[in-house]
């Protein structure tokens, strides 16, 4: 046993003057004004005693000390016992894991003998020599925990309060690629399982002593028998879980990083995570929209007890490591769909060390709190090695209510020896904590002596209902509940007792009939959550006869009840996917509301009768063109390969004469079969053939009309604008405007330029729309502006009126009067609402007005380069060449460029398509690399080369030389034009370059780079430089941070998300303030300075020598589906695969600081120092 020193134990008089001192001393020393506004804490640590008066709960309620430093350090994850004694595990080594074969310095703790103030006068060490152990689950004579590389059994054989013996459960388990994403959280349920998170980054393969196995990457849930038995996947998907519970209906929720604080978890549900794809159903819905500050959330727990006040009765609570609290959200419902509506924080800290990262409602009515307590909490926002990182401090604490102290705050508990009156009495506790461990002695140390009078309680009408919910678990567990016991407690008005009956009849295999019969009635019970578990259970229990009451539950179901909604659909999906009869499926006459149901499921079902089902679909019935490319795309991957030419002559007919649906679907065509890792057939090929040619043969009439294109910084969207009649300011409700409010919705993005015009003295327009939410500061996201075309300067600007009738705009232009100009109309907002514009009756008519909305001029002609390069249908060649010298949008001419690069077999003309038609390319220099392509003439390709480089800003010359040392001839060229001075050394710093020639295996392009970049100045020194610069200009000039949120929008959202806005290929941003300006400056600036290894890129080296970078995002059968710089998709074959590594580097550009200007990047700055967790 480890005492406690009497110094941390009470404070004194004396001490509390200490204290006082201290406090004033530490406040007068901070120099920040938020000292929650660092990933690394700039204030010093406290002693306990100081850090306890530093804490605020409700009233009513008061925190104590229930250990610290010495007797812990690091505690991670918590756990009751049947005793009262709480166990917990602790780390020093976090975050590096000690060698395998070296001795570790962790340990598995236990407190207990809590004096009436919490502190625990009892601290003994259960195991050591552990590896960063997490979750933990104490179990008869021992626990069982997880510690690096296994999840083991400690078990104490002789009594003496120290484990002499380890069993391995489950392993080697991963954790090699992540050592704060491992396998913790560990939470028995009423079944007798053990469930457990899996968290980021790690890969897994769990295999049980049954043979059982699953594989894991990332976030996950899962569960396991304790014996080592068996093993099951829980729930898929979420980025970083930490932190599992049960409420007393047995719903799961989890605490994850990165997506939500908390979900409502359902069996076999798919959550979403970085880059990986849901099977088909869409991801599993959530129960909250806000993220309480901060992507950094530990630990979960749903209130279940009547010892609090009513107000925190179904209160979900999460500890939040990043802003130094407890976040608390109430509890509402739609029918099964918890809400969960922001409540005021339960417990706040001044001290800014103060890390949350589990909590347990103990079996005394006390919460309980563990604090990792330090300056630094972040894994990858704080470099691994930082000195701050401290590991000799750690406390639990503990909160208890006191109220009017007309009841006890806690209440002691033991049921380790206890006999049977005992641990009945316990079964109806309203503590959920109590009545679970009373559960798990009676099953595991009673066992089946406890039937008999389990039996007689059940039986007796009345009583408790918590008492006769843990005594029907007991007897399943048992294997001793009679099937007509179960059916009459399963048919009681009560809503608890009928629920946990369908989860045990979830759990059971097989069903009589009568047990199947209830179930299904079950369906059409008025309680929805009654519904719900009878659809969980059916989904687990597939047969052929449970389709229809399935379909006519689905039909009934509010929408707004998002998770009765989607379990109704998984347990139809489970129908298709597993049942045994599916013959039966595609030969019944289904009805259309039928066959719309189970079209809508089958797509996620990877099966032929799946797919035979969805062409039957299509064949009898009408979809819109989203859906009937959904349904075809996965007909087309899992149809048996003799159907596929079949299907192409459907598909076609139903398609009849609309060419933008013939299109829609022969894509989704091509992408399925590239994921079967099979070819275009006969039929298919042919069909695109006529595609193409009818696209390149139209008439080129778009000299004179507007284009568009995609917001630079913006993932590519489909095109916004279209033609809409709309009313103005003056009256007149009959005039034709260009609008970006398509019944698509107002997330599309796009820049429309009109055609060249001379610019005359006076400009008006009227302007329709809005930019962000009226109640709040325009984004400046949504503009109109004019650029001149010679020099592309920007001459004056108008944004939205923010109203939906069109106002009167007019530009005074007397000072360009003459110039060539173009108007451009800019929709860069990504948002739901408030999102668009609409410009038209410009005055004088200078400005063409379209008679044809622009996307419809513009899609079919690039589709049609584009099918030309796919096909290779080189007779198209001189369509191709006429389309790259239309005045038509960049895009058209692109794809023409990279099919006509493609025919000519040049990697230079490939690269030269990726730069084609940038604004800072000169008329000349454009029209220089326009002849390359229409001659082919690779002679005076070098000296294109050159005249890029020796004009073109930084930005691009980057990006050419990235796209010419993808393939051994570019590379080559690339070094040519170094040595011959024609480009700057620098680039070869660039890590893509370098990344690329380094993995070329062709003569001695890497020795030759290597040697050029020798004695050039290494890039992390200016980087370093760059970075202090700018952060000391930020500390004297700040930024504004409303126009930093556009500047995000434009650089940043492409990769990353705050509050909801932008995507998720890199680390989602919420909270990011937290990390500080000088983490910051160094992330924008030097990303590479500590690359998550899950953001690293990959360097693909193709069969054919070409390689190509990007982030891995999924794997759809053949195809590895790649992110870019850009955030754009890339599908690499696998067949075409020579070879992949992982790099060192980040997708993130490293060049930011040229391609940002000062005040742009302290506009940002202050924008992402505001996105902080409260601090109040």
């Amino acid at each position: 046993m480890i005492c406690i020193n009497d110094s941390i134990r009470r404070p004194t008089v004396n001490s509390l003057v200490l204290i006082g001192s201290l406090l004033i001393t530490l406040i007068q020393s901070q120099a920040a004004p938020d000292p929650f506004g660092e990933g690394v804490r700039n204030t010093e640590p406290l002693t306990p005693e100081q850090q306890l008066k530093m804490f605020h709960v409700p009233p009513g309620f008061e925190v104590q000390l229930v250990a610290a430093e010495p007797d812990l350090r690091k505690p991670m994850n918590m756990a009751f016992d049947s005793q009262g004694r709480l166990w917990f595990t602790e780390s020093r080594e976090y975050p590096f894991a000690a060698p395998l074969d070296k001795p570790s310095r962790d340990t598995i703790r236990v407190l207990s003998d809590f004096d009436a103030q919490g502190l625990a006068r009892k601290v003994e060490i259960f195991a050591d020599g552990l590896n960063i152990p997490t979750g933990l689950y104490p179990y008869k004579n021992g626990v069982i925990a997880w510690s690096i590389p296994n999840i083991w059994f400690f078990e104490d054989t002789n009594g003496d309060g120290k484990s002499d013996k380890r069993t391995k459960l489950f392993g080697p388990l991963g954790w090699e690629r992540d050592t704060h994403g491992m396998n913790s959280s560990f939470r028995r349920g009423f079944d007798g399982w053990l469930y457990i998170t899996h968290g980021f980054n790690n890969n897994t393969t769990v295999r049980a002593a049954d043979g059982s196995e699953i594989t894991m990457n990332s976030g996950n849930t899962y569960r396991v028998q304790p014996d080592g038995s068996r093993v099951e996947q829980h729930t898929f998907g979420q980025v970083n879980p930490f932190g599992f519970c049960f409420d007393e209906l047995g719903n799961a929720y989890s605490a994850d990083c990165h997506s939500a604080p908390i979900y409502q978890l359902l069996r076999g549900g798919y959550y979403p995570s970085f880059g990986k794809p849901h099977d088909g159903l869409g991801y599993a819905p959530v129960l909250m929209e806000h993220s309480h500050g901060s992507t950094a959330i530990a630990g979960v727990l749903y209130y279940s007890d009547d010892h609090w006040p009513s107000e925190f009765r179904d209160n979900m609570f999460v500890g939040n490591v990043m802003s130094s609290r407890l976040n608390r959200d109430r509890m509402t419902q739609i029918g099964t769909t918890k809400v969960a509506n922001e409540a005021p924080d339960f417990l706040t800290c001044d001290d800014p060390w103060f890390r949350p990262v589990d909590m347990q409602y103990g079996p005394d009515g006390a919460l309980y709190v563990a604090d990792f307590y330090n300056r630094i909490i972040g894994h990858y926002e704080v470099p691994l090695t930082h000195p701050g990182r401290d590991r000799d401090r750690g406390r639990i604490w503990r909160v208890v209510y006191k109220g009017d102290g007309s009841k006890p705050a806690t209440r002691p508990f033991n049921v380790a020896a206890a006999g049977m009156p005992a641990l009945l009495e316990e079964l109806g506790s309203a503590n959920l904590t109590r009545r679970m461990l009373a559960l798990q002695e009676l099953v595991d140390r009673v066992g089946p002596l406890a039937v008999p009078e389990l039996t007689k309680l059940l039986s007796q009408p009345g009583g408790n209902p918590y008492q006769k919910t843990q005594a029907l678990w007991a007897l399943h567990r048992f294997s001793k509940l009679p099937e007509s016991l179960l059916l009459a407690v399963g048919q009681s008005d009560d809503k608890g007792l009928r629920v946990h009956a369908l989860r045990i009849l979830a759990e059971k295999t097989p069903w009589s009939e009568s047990e199947a019969r209830w179930v299904r009635g079950s369906l059409d019970h008025t309680d929805p959550l009654t519904q719900r578990t009878a659809a969980e259970a059916i989904g687990l229990h597939p047969r052929v006869e449970n389709i229809l009451p399935l379909v006519g539950l689905l039909q009934r179901v509010v929408p707004a009840d998002t998770h009765l909604l989607y379990g109704v659909r998984m347990a139809l999906r489970n129908q298709l996917r597993d049942g045994t009869d599916l013959k039966t499926i595609t030969t019944h006459a289904w009805t259309e509301i039928e066959s719309r149901a189970l079209a809508d499921i089958a797509v996620a079902v990877p099966k032929p009768e799946a797919a035979t089902l969805l062409l039957q679909h299509l064949q009898t019935y009408t979809e819109n063109q989203e859906t009937s490319a959904r349904y075809l795309s996965h007909a087309a991957r899992y149809l048996p390969s003799a159907e596929l030419e079949t299907m192409v002559g459907v598909v076609q007919k139903k398609a009849g004469e609309d060419l933008d649906l013939q299109l829609t679907l022969f894509r989704r065509l091509q992408e399925a079969l590239s994921q079967r890792g099979e070819p275009l057939g006969v039929a298919a090929k042919t069909w695109g053939t006529a595609l193409a040619r009818t696209f390149l043969s139209a008439p080129i009439t778009a000299q004179t009309s507007w284009h568009n294109d995609s917001v630079p910084g913006l993932p590519d969207s489909k095109d916004p604008w279209f033609l809409q009649h709309r009313a103005s300011s003056d009256g007149n409700k009959s005039s034709v405007f260009l609008c970006s409010l398509p019944p698509g919705g107002e997330r599309l993005t796009g820049v429309l330029r009109s055609p060249e015009f001379i610019i005359p003295a006076q400009l008006s327009f009227f302007l329709a729309g809005h930019d962000g939410s009226p109640d709040k500061p325009a984004p400046r996201k949504n503009l109109v502006r004019l650029r001149a075309v010679d020099s592309g300067e920007l001459l004056t600007n108008a944004v939205p009126p923010r109203n939906d009738i069109a106002q009167k705009i007019t530009w005074n232009l007397a000072a360009h009067v003459g110039k060539k100009a173009v108007v451009e109309v800019v929709d860069g907002d990504t948002g739901e609402a408030y999102a668009w514009l609409a410009i038209g009756r410009f005055e004088p008519a200078v400005v063409p007005f379209p008679a044809v909305a622009p996307s419809e001029i513009y899609s079919r002609p690039k589709a049609g380069a584009e099918l030309a390069r796919q096909l290779d249908l080189r007779d198209l060649q001189s369509a191709l060449v006429k389309l790259l010298a239309a005045s038509v949008s960049l895009d058209c001419r692109r794809a023409a460029a990279q099919t006509l690069a493609t025919f000519a077999a040049d990697d230079t003309l490939l690269a030269f398509a990726q730069i084609l038609a940038d604004p800072t390319i000169s008329v000349a220099l454009e029209a220089q690399i326009e002849k390359q392509f229409i001659s082919l003439e690779k002679g005076s390709l070098p000296k294109v080369l050159e005249e890029i480089f020796r004009t073109t800003p930084d930005r691009l010359q980057v990006q050419l030389a990235r796209a010419l040392a993808g393939s051994p001839s570019g590379a080559s060229q690339l070094l040519d034009l170094v040595a011959a001075g024609h480009s700057t050394p620098r680039l070869l710093l660039d890590r893509a370059v370098k990344d690329k020639i380094t993995v070329i295996k062709s003569g001695d392009l890497a020795a030759r780079h290597a040697q050029m970049i020798e004695k050039v100045t290494p890039v992390s020194e200016s980087v370093q430089r760059l970075i202090d610069d700018r952060r000391t200009k930020y500390l004297a000039q700040s930024g504004v941070a409303s126009v930093g949120a556009q500047v995000f929008n434009l650089n940043c959202a492409v990769c990353h998300r705050i509050a909801g806005q932008g995507n998720v290929v890199g680390p989602q941003l919420d909270g990011i303030g937290n990390r500080g300006l000088e983490r910051l400056c160094e992330d924008m600036l030097d990303p590479n300075r500590n690359v998550d290894r899950a953001f690293r890129t990959h360097i693909i080296v193709l069969k054919d020598g070409d390689v190509v970078t990007g982030l891995p995002r999924r794997e759809e059968g053949e195809i590895l589906v790649l992110a870019d710089g850009t955030g754009k998709e890339i599908s690499v074959p696998k067949k075409d695969i020579q070879t992949r590594r992982e790099s060192e580097t980040s997708l993130m550009p490293d060049n930011m600081g040229d391609l940002m200007s000062p005040t742009d990047f302290n506009n940002l700055m202050a924008y992402l120092l505001s996105q902080k967790g409260r601090s109040e």
